[in-house]
């Protein structure tokens, strides 16, 4: 709870510093939104750069990343080895799918036949086999210079996610949040990963949080008064009711951290001032068929939600797979019951989501402008673990999709070696996976910026994967 201290409390210069970080963290502290080893495996030698003067730079308008945090197991979907023994190879059996050669696994029956629209990427790898670190490597484009239980705290140290220098470089024109994340970060008990936010370029660009369960039949974002019987009035009078306790809190006024505050408060207001946001954002009005056609569960219904929050103008939106979705509450870190899991929680419903998404956007000819990510910190080992029927946390190879604007159709970069252990050709990085969606939506991904502190820093020394764009 943010203590609002008056004249008679302690000055700016005294306020401790968990107090600052209590403040920080609150973000939009009026309508309750959130705030919102340097190792680069880098293309192959033999990719080509890829100048910002190239056909598929700043081809997205926007994009959408499906993030199945826990590690997907590639050779159970993407990138099977059908070959080896079975305590490689697994249970499943594999499918053809629209691109000949390739082979997906056989509980990929709706995106199969999509694979010729697609970009798969199988040689992506880096060091850190933790949950926390591999995602901060994804988002950011850089290793996190801690240990494992540092980066379960996020601080404003942190370098931010490839959403947030979006968010303050080329954020666009409409009302909406740039960035935002559905439904929820991907936290641990007691600590906030870092990497999933703005870091050191401050609480104006944190993502939107959409919190709440979009599955449920009367979804509206939990941090927003977005009831459609809400008139602008009654937002206009809960801002005026801001504007009187800070009014008490003068002597923060001239802090920066208050100005930032201010200028959240501001946004939120147009946010929810907008006619189109207020109709994205209400689930209760889609109609069933849609709603069950990206799969009535927590994650089905992100991704219909993210796709509505990119025609009501947001830049990027990243959905999450949340551990809370499925039997074992694990996500997709299979460390026992893999092949149940996949079979009967996991893949099916990614499966249907990422179809429903690819299908509705290009029907309305949004996918020539969308860029659509799968991704995720790892992927899962090569070997299964026979007591528990596991797999294991796996950075040294693993696989990411790419689809729509800028991407080449059909194209499959890098490859695995023969039990898909590490990769055999075209090793590449978090730092060119972030470069390359940088490139797509028209950001220089070598170009410099400034923290809050006007100290400079690169985006990302990564490359983009020239072999995936058109």
């Amino acid at each position: 709870m943010l203590r609002l201290l008056g004249p008679a409390g302690p000055t700016a210069n005294t306020i401790s510093r968990r107090e600052m970080l209590r403040i920080g963290g609150l973000g939009m502290t009026g309508l309750s939104l959130p705030t919102l080893l340097e190792r680069s495996a880098g293309a192959a030698s033999s990719d080509k750069a890829v100048s910002n003067k190239s056909k598929s730079f700043g081809a997205a308008k926007n994009c959408i990343i499906l993030y199945l945090s826990g590690g997907p197991p590639q050779h159970d979907m993407w990138d099977p080895k059908p070959d080896t023994p079975a305590e490689i190879r697994g249970e499943f059996n594999t499918i053809a799918t629209s691109l000949p050669g390739i082979r997906f696994g056989e509980h990929l029956p709706l995106t199969a036949p999509l694979m010729h629209k697609m970009a798969l990427v199988r040689s992506m790898n880096h060091l850190h086999n933790d949950h926390g670190r591999g995602s901060y490597w994804m988002f950011t484009g850089y290793p996190y210079p801690g240990s494992v239980p540092d980066v379960n705290t996020m601080t404003r140290q942190d370098m931010p996610h490839m959403g947030s220098c979006l968010a303050k470089i080329e954020p666009g024109s409409g009302p909406m949040f740039p960035f935002s994340i559905v439904p929820h970060r991907m936290d641990v008990a007691g600590g906030r990963r870092a990497g999933q936010f703005a870091g050191m370029l401050g609480p104006k660009y944190d993502p939107m949080l959409t919190g709440g369960n979009p599955n449920d039949d009367d979804f509206k974002l939990e941090h927003l008064p977005l009831s459609p019987n809400a008139p602008e009035t009654t937002i206009q009078r809960r801002l005026k009711l801001i504007e009187q306790l800070n009014a008490q809190t003068q002597f923060l006024n001239q802090e920066q951290i208050a100005q930032s505050l201010k200028l959240s408060q501001q946004k939120a207001l147009d946010v929810v001032s907008s006619e189109a946001v207020r109709k994205a954002v209400d689930l209760s009005v889609v109609d069933k068929e849609t709603r069950e056609r990206y799969g009535r569960n927590l994650f089905g219904q992100s991704v219909l939600l993210g796709r509505r929050l990119l025609e009501a103008g947001t830049r990027l939106v990243q959905c999450n797979w949340q551990r809370t979705q499925g039997r074992n509450g694990f996500a997709w870190d299979t460390h026992w019951n893999n092949f149940t899991a996949c079979k009967e929680d996991l893949i099916p419903p990614y499966d249907r989501a990422l179809w429903a998404l690819m299908t509705d956007l290009e029907q309305t000819g949004q996918l020539e402008e969308t860029l659509v990510v799968v991704a995720a910190e790892f992927g899962r080992s090569p070997k299964i673990t026979l007591k528990n029927a596991g797999r294991e946390h796996w950075p040294d190879c693993y696989c990411v999709l790419f689809a729509g604007a800028g991407i080449q159709p059909g194209a499959v970069y890098g490859k695995s070696d023969k039990i898909g252990a590490y990769p055999l050709e075209g090793s590449c990085g978090p730092a060119d996976f972030v470069a390359t969606i940088y490139h797509l939506l028209g950001i220089d991904p070598h170009r410099e910026e400034h923290d809050q502190l006007n100290r400079p820093f690169q985006l990302t020394k990564g490359n983009p994967l020239s072999a995936v764009l058109v």
